[in-house]
């Protein structure tokens, strides 16, 4: 819409612009990869991928991933666009089916080596596969990356006080379901027992399925039991959300805004982006500090501001298919404003959450020197995330196609790729201990 030139200059992200060097080579590989995995591609399709540009997405997200991590990366990035486009595609959803293809991805990462749907094991996995007959496979469709592993861009903040249910119920067309993800991301050890695998659900099959499960196998070999299960409950979790907002839009149901921003953090997948952070470092962050209240509120206010940004530049889309699930309209509907105005409330919220923001990461205590460093690693990330996102929403095709010609090229100043920052967070140094 006319209006994006101007708001998008408003928003001013003070973190630092990278991106891996790998990037473009691996947005080379990625599109010969999903050719190979998914099934033939047509020469539009092809050319949509390699204009998108995931890999770079995921290259500003995880800027010191090695080049065959940031393979993975993009692999996984690549496969949530897609569900996001099955899945948020229409108006009118059936939420049965959104419900049925979310179990059997739940059940496939849940599942044990051999993969089911997965290429045999003499293949070298997210490269090398043998080439697989089958009809052409459209790319991601132009739209708002809802879903990501991040942020493509919607979850919670974790809450250790309130176990999230091992299980949810599958949502039943019409029904009303509750607009409150699942409080908790990373399973209690009493609840662990659901992350087993159930018997496999048809509702996910084909080219969806074979990819997840391409990508999957390398985190899933290289992990840590309990990175795993956070894994999957931050996908449940995003998940979840997935479901309740195509329950929303078949039943007609209009979010409030309270309702409306912990759903949105579910819906854009950063947790998930979040939990890929101790994947691409190497740096594993124990529950207790991933937990720690301080940390937690950091990841849900970078979780809004890269959300955020995304209902603004994806408003006019959202307008025609979210049934309502945007930011700006729920704003909107609630206040009785214009559009215009309620793009400008918008605006305001999130300028203040990025002062929050900051004043967080730099307020951030001190879990002593053998945690303050993978601490400091997961920060970098979230900031990243939220830079990330902004830098390539505007440069990839996904998005830009749908800017006026006198778009702004970023958001946030020009680019500066390669960048690490050498400053730690300005809070460490003041002793706290990890909740549990």
């Amino acid at each position: 819409m006319s209006m994006i030139s101007s708001w998008a200059a408003e928003l001013r992200c003070p973190v630092p612009a990278r991106l891996c060097p790998h990037a473009d080579v691996v947005q080379e590989w990625l599109v010969d990869w999903a050719d190979r995995i998914i099934g033939p591609l047509d020469a539009a399709a092809r050319n949509r991928l390699a204009k998108g540009g995931v890999a770079r997405y995921a290259g500003r997200l995880y800027p010191d991933a090695s080049e065959a991590d940031l393979r993975v990366l993009a692999a996984l990035f690549t496969w949530f666009f897609l569900l996001d486009d099955a899945c948020d595609a229409t108006r009118r959803p059936r939420p049965g089916e959104v419900a049925a293809l979310c179990d059997g991805v739940l059940r496939l990462l849940r599942s044990t080596p051999p993969l089911a749907g997965s290429p045999p094991r003499s293949t070298p996995p997210l490269a090398g596969s043998p080439p697989r007959s089958g009809q052409p496979v459209p790319a991601p469709a132009p739209g708002r990356p809802s879903s990501a592993a991040g942020p493509v861009t919607r979850t919670g903040p974790p809450s250790a006080a309130q176990p999230r249910p091992a299980q949810h119920p599958p949502a039943v067309p019409g029904a009303r379901s509750p607009n409150q993800p699942a409080p908790r991301l990373t399973t209690p050890p009493q609840s662990r027992a659901a992350n087993q695998p159930a018997p496999r659900s048809e509702a996910f099959d084909g080219p969806l399925r074979r990819m997840l499960a391409d990508a999957w196998r390398t985190p899933h070999q290289r992990m840590s039991t309990d990175w795993r299960d956070r894994f999957v409950d931050a996908v449940a979790h995003h998940l979840s959300g997935v479901v309740t907002e195509a329950s929303n839009k078949a039943s007609g149901r209009l979010p409030g805004v309270a309702e409306y921003i912990p759903l949105r953090r579910a819906t854009s997948a950063a947790y998930v982006s979040y939990a890929l952070i101790e994947f691409a470092t190497g740096r594993p962050v124990p529950d207790a500090i991933y937990h720690h209240p301080a940390v937690r509120e950091i990841a849900s206010t970078a979780n809004d501001l890269l959300s955020w940004f995304n209902d603004l530049l994806s408003l006019d889309r959202d307008t025609a298919t979210s049934g309502g699930h945007n930011l700006v309209l729920a704003v909107a509907r609630e206040e009785r404003i214009p559009v215009e105005a309620a793009v400008e409330a918008v605006v305001r919220r999130w300028q203040r959450s990025m002062r929050r923001f900051v004043e967080l990461r730099d307020a951030v205590p001190s879990f002593g020197p053998a945690l303050d460093g993978p601490l400091r690693h997961y920060l970098d990330g979230l900031g990243n995330s939220v830079r990330g996102t902004m830098d390539w929403s505007m440069e990839s095709a996904r998005y830009r196609d749908a800017l006026p010609a006198n778009r702004p090229t970023g958001p946030a100043g020009q680019a500066e790729p390669h960048r690490r920052p050498d400053r730690p967070p300005n809070g460490i140094g003041a002793r706290a201990e990890p909740t549990s």
